[in-house]
């Protein structure tokens, strides 16, 4: 068995013999840990942005763990995988891999885990990670069933170029807590435009007497069967609270997403946000996994 890493770009081979272990493991995984496409380019292309390390054993990558990052973002986001029949091993391999390609990082990296196991703790303890955040999947299938009262929001496409600005200051209000989220700044946020899958008709603007009361933004995975449809972001300005704006405006992102063809919705909610949590399984969603984040150090 060899370690290989890091590096900032992958040739033919290499990128082959990854994508051969990435499809060993799609039953788990569903796609890529950045998608196919995103990862072949970063992969592909001499990226200060990207790195990744691997382990092989007769010429087969067994276990692959990458760092990556917008240029805008000074978070990074670290991910480990490894072949199903290697699992035992994850406590030996993921550590030397981890710490190879945390060393391309910058000082705030977060590495994701589902559902972790026993196994991924031990790797977290061995890094000397902390936990950062916690985040549940919930899912709920399409189209929606929801009574009247939750229908029928009137909203409005977002328009590049003119509803940015009032886009953030609404974010950084609505999420001035957040550990993440409310920092985003208008070059993270042009930059999260410029991924393939941003449509501006998939962002719903809500407003209230001309004043920009909520957004939800969403996403549509085509590549799914059937397609996959998620709340990406949701906020309301504070000063709209306790209309029950929330609970429509998710309504109104399904909605749209059911028109896309999504068969199936799914949002992503902090462990710690019991009333948001509770809203969601109102509305018939159900968590389907366990999201956590286990930080380099402290990003408050």
């Amino acid at each position: 068995m060899s370690l290989h890493g890091p590096v900032h770009h992958l040739d033919t081979d290499e990128r082959a013999a990854v994508q051969r272990l990435f499809a060993r493991l799609a039953p788990a995984l569903r796609h890529a840990p950045l998608g196919d496409d995103e990862w072949l380019r970063l992969a592909s292309s001499e990226s200060p942005n990207f790195a990744c390390a691997w382990a092989s054993d007769d010429a087969a990558v067994i276990a692959y763990a990458q760092v990556t990052r917008l240029p805008a973002d000074a978070v990074w986001v670290a991910e480990l995988v490894i072949e199903p029949e290697q699992a035992h091993r994850l406590a030996d391999l993921g550590p030397p891999l981890l710490a190879r390609v945390l060393k391309g990082s910058g000082q705030h990296t977060h590495y994701w885990v589902s559902d972790p196991t026993p196994a991924h703790l031990e790797v977290v303890a061995r890094l000397e990670l902390h936990q950062h955040r916690t985040l549940h999947q919930m899912k709920r299938p399409l189209p929606l069933d929801l009574p009247e009262e939750l229908r029928g929001l009137v909203t409005r496409a977002f328009v590049p170029g003119q509803d940015e600005e009032a886009l953030l200051e609404l974010n950084r209000r609505a999420f001035s807590t957040h550990p993440d989220q409310g920092r985003m700044t208008r070059a993270q946020f042009d930059e999260r435009m410029a991924q393939p899958w941003f449509d501006p008709a998939g962002f719903l603007m809500c407003e209230i007497d001309q004043v920009l009361a909520g957004f939800c933004w969403t996403k549509l995975f085509a590549d799914y069967r059937p397609p996959l449809g998620e709340i990406h972001i949701i906020a309301v300005a504070p000063e709209f609270a306790g209309r029950g704006l929330g609970p429509r405006l998710v309504a109104a992102g399904l909605d749209h997403l059911s028109s896309q063809g999504a068969g199936e919705g799914v949002l992503f909610v902090e462990g710690d946000n019991s009333g948001a949590l509770a809203m969601y399984q109102r509305l018939g969603f159900i968590v389907s996994r366990t999201d956590r984040a286990f930080a380099t150090s402290f990003h408050g």
